[in-house]
């Protein structure tokens, strides 16, 4: 009994790799529209295609990306704030230096945090995406504000 139902998974797994394995034809009619079918059109000179062989697109898109030497050359309006901020204050530039660096160390060793709701004033815990994002504030803050 065990030896018929192997022999039966085995021959329609079999079946299965026969049936995904599809010849598609491809021609083009007397009107240069493109035609796509599994029957082979009669009179008609036809490409064959192999299904396994078509990739499928890709999904999404791609970034655009700045011009690396117009951006480097330009600071930031967060770095020009941040040079106004040590010119001025040296000692709250680096209050805000240490508190970056505590921040990020919070964050980079607990994965379960809480923060006070500022409009009910509950304790919600953060997600993954607002920790990451704090992670980042945090490491641009002290690329700034700690040099």
């Amino acid at each position: 009994m065990l030896s018929l139902r192997l022999l039966c998974l085995i021959g329609c797994c079999s079946l299965i790799q026969v049936a995904n394995a599809t010849v598609i034809y491809s021609w083009v009619d007397e009107k240069g529209v493109k035609h796509y079918s599994q029957q082979p059109p009669n009179e008609v000179n036809s490409e064959k295609l192999y299904s396994e062989d078509i990739e499928p697109a890709q999904v999404g898109y791609l970034p655009v990306i700045a011009n690396a030497s117009s951006s480097a050359n330009k600071p930031s309006d967060a770095e020009k704030n941040a040079e106004t901020i040590k010119a001025r204050d040296a000692e709250q530039a680096a209050s805000i230096c240490e508190s970056a660096k505590h921040s990020l160390n919070v964050l980079n060793t607990y994965q379960r945090l809480h923060r006070k709701d500022p409009t009910t004033g509950e304790a919600v815990q953060v997600t993954e995406e607002e920790r990451l994002a704090q992670i980042e504030t945090n490491e641009e803050r002290i690329k700034l504000f700690c040099q």
